[in-house]
Parts: structure tokens; C-alpha cells; sequence
């Protein structure tokens, strides 16, 4: 049983533990951008942690409650296991809370558009933990402290590694961005780092995957890519279900290593397709 209501109680299982999920959905004159891939990963998620979900129909029926007659918005909807007291094993019986909230929109720079934005890599890599891969779970502690490493002044995304114990940070696997997921043009072929041992499998890099698979755009591959690889792309770009694509300028990966991108050529195709639907502008 679920229980949505947007006040949470002490105990619940999501402040203790970070038990559950959530989603982060653009709101474009009322309409729900890619709920069909919102959707089924709350299914996947709920199905991997054990939770269990309201139907469709009634989830839905209360995102509308929570819509505001404005052009551009935010819902963010969290699924906790509950109130369960302390220690780890699941509560008997289980109730899972669902809160649902509606949030402004946040607006960009038109130049991180444009001209592309500054990533910086981090310090702080990510876990690997198949278990918890793809989906959109409450620990987001390696994202909080990734992306305070760095200012929006100076930069605005960092690039996430998976924990490697080689000394040689370019030979470390590229993931995402603190909230985006990335990607790369090399020889003509569109990469993106495989989501299989950490992760978030974002719901715009699904629609990009798919889309440029169904228009031919050019070649498309999902693999397992070092930062090493990275220096030698030609464009490279961010993808997020709130911003769309922004394309990067350039990537700090050291004190002493800088590397700059000025080609826009695919990225700037997919601008077109996924980044006017959410208002934003295109390059």
C-alpha cells in the first residue's frame, strides 16, 4: 500500500536510510515531457529496492493536483519505503510514502547554449554497485559532494569517474556528469559511457539513444570509455530531462591539462529535436 501525502514523518525510511526513489519531470504548458520513459524506470527502480507503486492512473491523478498554470515547471516526485523504526530490515508491514512537489523552472545561461560550457573532472568518483545502477534511488551523496568541487563561475558540470585503483587518472572509465549524462563524438561515431556497474540511465539520454538510432544520424554506441578517450573527441555535450543537450567548451581534467571542444555539428542536430520542445535554445 502507498500513501501519498507531502508531509513526511521523522521516521521515515527515505531521511534515515535514503530508502527510495525519484524522478525529476520537465512540465511544458501542463504536459509531462517523456513521461513514457519517466514511467517505466520508477517500475524498474521500485522493482529493484522492493517498493511498491501506485497505479499509473492515481499517480498521474495527483501530479495534477500539484501542476500550476504556468508555462515551464518542475514536478519531483520521491517514493520512501515509509516509517519502519530503526534498523535496516524492511518494515512489516511495508507503506510507502509518495511526495510530489512542484518547483520553478530554472533558467540557464543563453551562453551555455551557445558557446558551451566549462566541466571540470572530479575528485569524487562514483561506486560500482550493479544493484543500484540506472536507476534514480534517494543516495545522491557522491553527486553532493562532486558537485561542490566546483562554482558556477568557473565551471558548470563536473565529470564523474568510476573508482579505479590505477594511479593514471586517464586510463579511469568515464560515467556522467554530476546531473547529466554525457556524450562524445570520436571518428564520426556518437559515444556514451555504458550504464551497467554505477550510474544514472537518464530518461533525454534514453530519447537521444533512440532517436538517433531510428533517424540513422550517424553511428551510435554505448561502451566503456576512458578519460583518455575523451581528450581525442571531436564535440562533446551533456544530456538532462531539464536542460535538454549543452553542448561543452572545454574540459579541466588538471592543473596542468585543459582540453577544448568547438565542433557542434551532431550536437547541434539533437539541439533542434530535444532541446526546443523544453523551450531552451538551440546552436
Amino acid at each position: 500500500m502507498a500513501i501519498i501525502n507531502n508531509k513526511i514523518d521523522i521516521s521515515d525510511r527515505g531521511v534515515a536510510y535514503g530508502d527510495g526513489l525519484f524522478e525529476t519531470i520537465a512540465v511544458i504548458h501542463g504536459v509531462l515531457q517523456h513521461w513514457d520513459l519517466h514511467w517505466p524506470r520508477l517500475i524498474m527502480g521500485a522493482k529493484r529496492l522492493a517498493l511498491n507503486l501506485p497505479a499509473e492512473k492515481d499517480l498521474l491523478a495527483n501530479i495534477d493536483l500539484n501542476l500550476e498554470n504556468t508555462e515551464k515547471q518542475i514536478i519531483k516526485i520521491i517514493i520512501t519505503r515509509g516509517s519502519g523504526g530503526r534498523g535496516y530490515l524492511f518494515p512489516e508491514p511495508q507503506c510507502e510514502h509518495i511526495i510530489i512537489t512542484s518547483h520553478r523552472w530554472p533558467e540557464r545561461k543563453t551562453a551555455d547554449y551557445l558557446t558551451g560550457i566549462n566541466v571540470i573532472v572530479c575528485r569524487t568518483c562514483l561506486s560500482i554497485q550493479p544493484a543500484l545502477v540506472g536507476i534514480k534511488h534517494l543516495n545522491r551523496l557522491e553527486q553532493v559532494l562532486a558537485r561542490n568541487e566546483f562554482d558556477d563561475k568557473d565551471y558548470q558540470e563536473g565529470i564523474m569517474l568510476s573508482y579505479n585503483t590505477n594511479s593514471n587518472q586517464l586510463d579511469s572509465i568515464v560515467v556522467e556528469g554530476t546531473s547529466s549524462n554525457l556524450f562524445f563524438v570520436k571518428d564520426s561515431v556518437l559515444c556514451t559511457p555504458k550504464i551497467d556497474t554505477c550510474g544514472v540511465s537518464g530518461t533525454m539520454r534514453q530519447a537521444i539513444i533512440s532517436s538517433v538510432q531510428a533517424s540513422q544520424l550517424c553511428s551510435i554506441e554505448e561502451g566503456k570509455y576512458s578519460l583518455r578517450q575523451l581528450a581525442q573527441a571531436t564535440e562533446v555535450f551533456f544530456s538532462n530531462s531539464i536542460y535538454g543537450i549543452i553542448p561543452v567548451a572545454s574540459i579541466r581534467v588538471n592543473e596542468s591539462q585543459q582540453w577544448f571542444y568547438n565542433e557542434r555539428s551532431i550536437s547541434s542536430q539533437l539541439a533542434e529535436e530535444f532541446n526546443s520542445p523544453l523551450m531552451h535554445p538551440t546552436f
